[in-house]
């Protein structure tokens, strides 16, 4: 299992909210002419990725998406290319189930982890969006901040 090419989530789609989806597109580099400075996330994955972590360092709940109009993003293939996110997103699934026997259900834990990310999506908006300079630097100076913050266990 630390193979390092192992990906359980291999044949699994991520999807966000629709209404995130143009924030996802907008503040990532996925399309040609963008400037770093407004996009500040090289890929679509990144910014998911961020906005998870986020979620779990502030202890919220993973979003219920059941019922929701959702968009696919990425698919669970990519974190192939990025093993280390894979151990990330299990051992935060783990944290969050309490229980190491999540390991062996992909599918939940990738609902557990796009639930997370979910609901840092607005976090994340707001930390680009608050602030006087570009994207990149609004963001800069709130993950200072969130870094700075005292952890509640």
């Amino acid at each position: 299992m630390t193979d390092r090419y192992f990906n359980p989530f291999q044949g699994i789609d991520v999807s966000v909210p629709t209404e995130f989806h143009a924030d996802v597109i907008r503040y990532s580099q996925k399309e040609g002419k963008a400037v770093i400075d407004n996009s500040p996330f090289p890929r679509v994955v990144n910014m998911w990725f961020f906005a998870m972590c986020v979620a779990a360092r502030r202890g919220l709940p993973p979003a219920d998406l059941g019922g929701r109009d959702t968009r696919k993003i990425i698919e669970g293939s990519i974190f192939g290319g990025d093993p280390w996110r894979v151990h990330a997103i299990m051992l935060i699934a783990v944290a969050h189930a309490g229980s190491i026997d999540i390991v062996s259900e992909p599918r939940r834990m990738m609902a557990t982890a796009n639930g997370l990310a979910v609901s840092g999506f607005p976090l994340v908006i707001e930390m680009m969006r608050d602030g006087e300079g570009d994207p990149i630097w609004n963001l800069s100076d709130a993950v200072e901040k969130l870094v700075a913050e005292d952890v509640k266990t």
